[in-house]
């Protein structure tokens, strides 16, 4: 793992010394823990420099390895994640008489770029962020992995001095012309609502992040041009069904673990009581043998506790079993180290519980396979089930869909699902993510804008039948839920110095998925039937629990009890950020209601708090 950062200027050069020490301080900003390598790279007399802290570990043989420099001295590249496929590409090169100097990923990548241009993206099978500089041209590239799987943020000055990079966006607050702007408020009403923010949206104007799939081509003379390399298909055309799909799937996740498995550092998994990580396990248990080490967090006192499944799905596949029950206290104890890695501000309180399985896991390992993507690409949540149930519905107008939604609820004709009240599958699918409705957030934060006019993740244009809303499902889960996923395992794994791998989001099981019927994962109205059979293959059917319950924690309770000092620090001690946004007397009637058990607002009132959080470590 590392964090890279970078500064290219457009107007005056920087003196190397100054350039040097900001590109240093911004990258010392990386929160986490085992960051020991670092290295600054200058260029132009002071017009571009990179910088890198970098996990130092055996798989990661020298620091050199962040950052490459080509033989012909033509360009520099700095990367933070890794190519699965780089001795692939490798080989290919070789045939066309590349030599190499070393053994690693990065090299790969550069020498790549540099035969077959920003064409060479394409061909990239990893989770990575990149910056390519060509020093002839003296253009500059930002890239980001085809998952969104390595963050990447910057910032334009606007005035037209630079750009600055990094892989955190707090680092951006450091940028040498000083903080970014403003808060934006319409992106604050996202995050809100979202309890995220989804790219390329950030919190302060003039900052961004770069969308999973896309690049930046930056020029000398401040021309920014964002383009996308690789899109999740709106409407994929499927030949896979049945048996053969399982084997599709199966043969995919097998070469995908194998690929992501190849480390010569301590490896092990996350393992749930659910079905993608057992999965991931169960085929890592195969290739590596029965020493593969299983990390599971539980609490006694949870409905979602999932770990006496996990225990046996553990001893189904005999392998190495570690679980750690947490308490309340654990949590409270945790809180300040939350903010600290929170780097944006986020809200999914599962990254809690995420991080101690990060911290827990650490301790033995430095590599984890997670079962991240499975929900997504397979149809595993409830909202594609709602949506489809009488999705057919869609194709009359809303004052019909509503007349028959509320003949069913008299029992005049069969029950109809909520969702066809709806006004569109777009206004579905916000509403059930969002974690305020549009009325409150209205009495909390009067000073808010609406969201941002451009805001187009859940458009849907005209309805086409089941199979369309099928795919539009999964591709506002893969670049809605999948977004907020991925950035609660990175910042739960970088705080802890942890490299996490996804192989569900590995780009072949990725294109196999896509190859799939939909309908043949939501089989007789269950989910993800196609990963269910595929892992009644691993483990004894009865291991496999009949419903979902995601990885939670009782947030509302522990809001009243261990928590209630945090919220009461930091909601009611001092004013809030941002100031003139958030009525606080009708926050403190929020949080009485909440606090006499009248009304469930846990999900909003840790919206507000982590918000809090992020400003008091960051501003």
């Amino acid at each position: 793992m590392t964090g890279i950062v970078g500064i290219i200027t457009f107007k005056d050069p920087f003196p190397i010394p100054d350039l040097q020490t900001n590109l240093r301080q911004i990258a010392n900003r990386v929160q986490s823990f085992g960051l020991e390598d670092e290295g600054i790279w200058l260029q132009h007399e002071g017009k571009i420099g990179f910088g890198f802290r970098r996990l130092a570990m055996p798989a990661l043989p020298s620091a050199a390895n962040s950052l490459k420099l080509s033989e012909t001295n033509r360009s520099a590249l700095i990367m933070n994640g890794e190519i699965y496929n780089f001795k692939e590409i490798r080989a290919e090169l070789e045939s066309r008489g590349q030599a190499f100097r070393s053994h690693t990923d990065t090299e790969v990548l550069l020498c790549a770029i540099e035969t077959w241009g920003l064409n060479a993206i394409d061909r990239l099978n990893g989770m990575f962020a990149f910056a390519w500089y060509d020093k002839a041209l003296r253009s500059l590239v930002l890239a980001r992995d085809h998952a969104g799987i390595k963050p990447l943020y910057y910032y334009v000055e606007p005035g037209g001095k630079g750009l600055v990079f990094a892989s955190q966006y707090n680092q951006l607050l450091l940028s040498p012309w000083g903080e970014p702007g403003p808060v934006r408020l319409d992106v604050l009403n996202l995050y809100l609502r979202l309890h995220h923010i989804p790219p390329p949206y950030a919190l302060l104007e003039n900052t961004f992040q770069l969308e999973p799939g896309h690049y930046l081509l930056i020029k000398e003379n401040g021309n920014i041009e964002d383009r996308a390399w690789w899109r999740l298909p709106r409407s994929p055309h499927f030949d896979l069904q049945g048996a053969a799909a399982v084997d599709a799937a199966g043969q995919a996740l097998e070469a995908a673990v194998r690929r992501q498995m190849i480390t010569e550092s301590s490896l092990g998994v996350f393992l749930s009581g659910g079905v993608d990580s057992p999965l991931v396990a169960a085929i890592a248990r195969e290739q590596a043998g029965p020493d593969l080490k299983a990390f599971t967090i539980g609490n006694h006192g949870w409905k979602q506790d999932e770990s006496q499944d996990a225990k046996k799905f553990a001893e189904n596949l005999d392998v190495n079993f570690r679980l750690l029950n947490i308490t309340g206290e654990d949590i409270l104890n945790l809180i300040p180290k939350v903010w600290e890695a929170q780097y944006e501000p986020f809200a999914d309180f599962s990254v809690l519980p995420t991080m101690m399985l990060g911290q827990f896991s650490r301790k033995e390992i430095e590599v984890a396979l997670s079962g991240d993507g499975g929900d997504e690409l397979f149809f595993g949540y409830e909202r594609p089930l709602s949506l489809l149930r009488n999705g057919s519905d869609f194709q009359y107008p809303w004052a019909l869909r509503y007349g028959l939604y509320a003949a069913g609820r008299l029992g005049i004709i069969p029950r109809r699902s909520e969702v066809i009240a709806a006004l569109s599958p777009a206004e579905y699918y916000f509403g059930v993510n969002c974690r305020l409705s549009e009325k409150r957030l209205r009495k909390l934060a009067p000073g808010l804008l609406g969201l941002p006019l451009n805001f187009s993740l859940y458009n849907f244009e005209k309805y086409q039948g089941l199979e369309d809303l099928a795919n539009y499902s999964r591709y506002v889960e893969f670049y809605g839920q999948l977004q907020r996923g991925l950035k609660k395992m990175d910042m739960a794994s970088v705080s802890n110095g942890l490299v996490v791998r996804v192989p569900l989001l590995d780009r072949e099981v990725i294109d196999t998925s896509l190859r799939i019927d939909p309908f043949a994962n939501m089989e007789n109205g269950k989910r993800k039937q196609v990963l269910v059979k595929l892992l009644g293959r691993h483990v004894s059917p009865e291991t496999i629990p009949k419903t979902k319950r995601g990885f939670g924690a009782p947030l509302g309770e522990w809001l009243r009890g261990p928590l209630r000092p945090v919220v009461e620090d930091l909601l009611f001690s001092e004013n809030l950020y941002p100031g003139g946004v958030f009525d606080q007397s009708q926050l403190r009637l929020y949080w009485q209601e909440h606090l006499r058990n009248e009304k469930d607002h846990k999900w909003g009132l840790w919206g507000i708090l982590a918000l809090q959080g992020w400003a008091r470590v960051n501003l």
